[in-house]
C-alpha cells in the first residue's frame, strides 16, 4: 500500500453573493478555470 497526502485551503471568511449578476459571474469565472487544462485546483471562498 503506497500512503497518500493532500493540502487543502480552507476559507476562514465565507463570502455570500445575493445579485444575479454576481452569481453568474462567478460561477462562469469557475467553469472556464475548470476547463482549463493548465488549472489543477481551484479554492474560492463563495458560499454557494
Amino acid at each position: 500500500p503506497m500512503a497518500q497526502a493532500e493540502v487543502t485551503m480552507l476559507p476562514q471568511t465565507w463570502v455570500e453573493l445575493s445579485e444575479e449578476q454576481d452569481i453568474k459571474n462567478m460561477q462562469r469565472i469557475l467553469d472556464l478555470l475548470d476547463e482549463d487544462d493548465d488549472v489543477q485546483e481551484v479554492y474560492h471562498n463563495w458560499d454557494e
